[in-house]
């Protein structure tokens, strides 16, 4: 009985000493790639401090950021070289549907939220250039050098419909002599700035800095939109009828009627039910911290978030809806 309890006291000996050497089990990591917009712009701040707050309180989450778009993000997202983005619920569902400028369905798409953040077009042009309308580039065949963005963003084919609306689509103001050029937003406005080229249009969060900073400029107009226009791009597109407040900008002192569209976080049908629960219920329990960084938070509503998708809702988002009663 001695030598067995001898035993037994070495047994445990050994036990405790190894515990104490060997590392604790390792949490498992997850690494997640996270498509943006252009680097700088409202969506890379948007994305940057939604995923530093999962960083955070998801344990062993890290996450990397790569250029994209609203066009571009559905493509990477479902293709599996990123695992979450964001898009317009418009380029959402025709991604879906397969329909232009997609040429396939991409039926493996699923939404997380609606946040709830609408992007407005803002049409800036140089005074120089002699219009208060954009309709008059068509009616003047006016030779605009006009840059719309980084190919692939939904901004650039918001915009490029924008224009198409108003007679005057990329191929008509080339025929008028004009140019076309597709760079990030800073490349566009130095640009402009500079004389190289004499407008930069695209779609964005009202107040954004960059853009704030340019409408600040002494030769610089923010122009409406007509209202012709933009009748035919909610019934062609699906684009929301919207206006830019008054004050928004400095020197804006009406109303400027123009078009938006609202942004989705997604992902795809292979992303962990548990992860995507997880990200959920955080995107609105951490909503202050948020805010914090980028006040388009601010919009943020669980009882709207599973609303207005255009996609199904991964399983995950929607048990955080149905915890909360939203859905059924």
């Amino acid at each position: 009985m001695k030598d067995i309890t001898k035993s037994g006291l070495a047994v445990a000996s050994t036990v405790a000493l190894l515990s104490s050497v060997m590392p604790a089990q390792a949490v498992e990591q997850r690494d997640v790639t996270v498509s943006v917009g252009s680097i700088g712009g409202g969506w890379f701040v948007l994305m940057t401090t939604l995923f530093e707050t999962y960083q955070k309180e998801i344990e062993g989450l890290r996450y990397n950021t790569v250029p994209g778009g609203g066009v571009a993000n559905p493509i990477a997202v479902s293709g599996g070289s990123t695992q979450f983005g964001l898009s317009y619920s418009t380029n959402l569902f025709a991604a879906s549907e397969g329909k232009d400028p997609y040429d396939n369905k991409m039926e493996n798409l699923r939404a997380i939220a609606n946040l709830e953040i609408t992007a407005y077009i803002h049409p800036f042009v140089k005074d120089d250039v002699g219009i208060s309308s954009l309709s008059e580039i068509a009616e003047k065949q006016i030779p605009i050098k006009i840059d719309t963005g980084p190919r692939g963003t939904g901004g650039e084919l918001a915009a490029s419909r924008v224009l198409e609306a108003h007679g005057a689509s990329y191929h008509k103001i080339e025929e008028f002599g004009g140019a076309i050029t597709h760079s990030p937003y800073r490349e566009a406005i130095d640009r402009v700035r500079d004389g190289h080229i004499d407008a930069f249009m695209n779609d964005e969060l009202l107040g954004q800095p960059l853009f704030a900073e340019f409408a600040s400029d002494e030769n610089i107009t923010l122009l409406a939109q007509d209202e012709a226009a933009i009748q035919y791009l909610k019934e062609t597109y699906g684009y929301t009828p919207a206006v830019i407040p008054a004050g928004t900008y400095e020197g804006q002192d009406a109303d400027l009627p123009t078009t938006l569209q609202s942004v989705v976080f997604f992902t795809n049908s292979d992303t962990p039910e548990e992860t995507v629960y997880q990200m959920t219920k955080l995107l609105f329990e951490k909503k202050e911290d948020l805010v914090a960084g980028h006040a388009s938070y601010g919009n943020l509503d669980p009882q709207a978030g599973s609303k207005g998708v255009q996609i199904p809702l991964h399983p995950g988002a929607e048990r955080f809806y149905r915890e909360i009663g939203v859905i059924e």
